[in-house]
């Protein structure tokens, strides 16, 4: 199996994947007329330096290390905690949950929820702490988007944004 930077081509298939969908993203965003472009263009960029990063953390390179160490402390957890597998599962289940609450229950409704069980779960904070942050996280999103910019926030299916 061909490696590039200690990692063999199979490894970044998928993160190559999809650099070539978020540029073709990219390039069909810029298409758009300038007031409709900002959330698609910035939406693809982030997807780009997301993916940039995660070729780089498959590489068997110093710089590999420390966006893994950085970025993904979970994936050097201690024993005693669950398996790599396991933790993955959750992860992704997780994240699957998340765009199912913001397709059926909206934004305002979703945010504040995932970010109130990652906090209280997965960081193992108070619940007085998983809330404060959450409400936090929420007036923050409410007042950038909905008063600031003026963009109307998804409803979700069930609140009518069908």
């Amino acid at each position: 199996m061909p490696r590039v930077l200690g990692t063999s081509i199979t490894n970044c298939a998928p993160p190559l994947a999809l650099l070539v969908l978020s540029l073709a993203y990219l390039i069909v965003a810029y298409q758009y007329p300038p007031t409709s472009r900002v959330f698609p263009v910035m939406v693809a960029w982030a997807m780009l330096g997301l993916v940039g990063l995660d070729l780089v953390s498959r590489t068997q390179t110093r710089a590999g290390r420390v966006v893994v160490r950085w970025l993904n402390p979970a994936s050097a957890a201690p024993r005693g905690e669950a398996p790599v597998a396991r933790r993955e599962l959750a992860a992704i289940l997780s994240v699957a949950g998340f765009v199912a609450g913001l397709v059926l229950i909206g934004i305002l409704y979703v945010i504040p929820l995932f970010v109130f069980a990652s906090v209280r779960w997965r960081g193992k904070r108070s619940y007085v702490v998983s809330l404060g942050v959450a409400v936090a996280t929420t007036v923050f999103i409410w007042l950038l988007f909905a008063r600031l910019l003026r963009i109307e926030l998804y409803a979700g299916l069930f609140g009518g944004g069908g």
